[in-house]
């Protein structure tokens, strides 16, 4: 039987949205949906040149207990202090409805 993640970081869930620009437009921005303690590990680590620029991709799984009222979904991310974490994928990690995963990519 596997052991349950140990959730000791405290996580903002955030949905994108169009925010007032204050000239009658709009622009893009991330507006909080909720808190949830996570365990986060990463998982893999690429760099690359892009043009003649060096870029790195740094990818995470997120673990959180499951609520029936907010799930993740992959257009939304995370934020844990000044990082961010773009959601790739969800999924039920043991098929009982008791934990999520979300496997992220960290934007710089």
């Amino acid at each position: 039987m596997r052991r349950p993640p140990i959730l000791r970081r405290l996580a903002r869930l955030e949905a994108q949205t169009d925010m007032p620009d204050g000239a009658g437009g709009f622009i893009k921005g991330w507006m909080k949906l909720a808190d949830h303690w996570v365990a986060i590990t990463p998982t893999s680590g690429m760099e690359s040149f892009e043009g003649s620029q060096q870029a790195s991709r740094v990818t995470h799984r997120i673990r959180l207990r499951c609520t029936r009222a907010l799930r993740p979904r992959a257009d939304q991310r995370f934020a844990i202090g000044n990082r961010q974490f773009d959601i790739r994928a969800v999924f039920d990690t043991d098929g009982r409805g008791r934990f999520l995963t979300c496997l992220c990519e960290e934007t710089p």
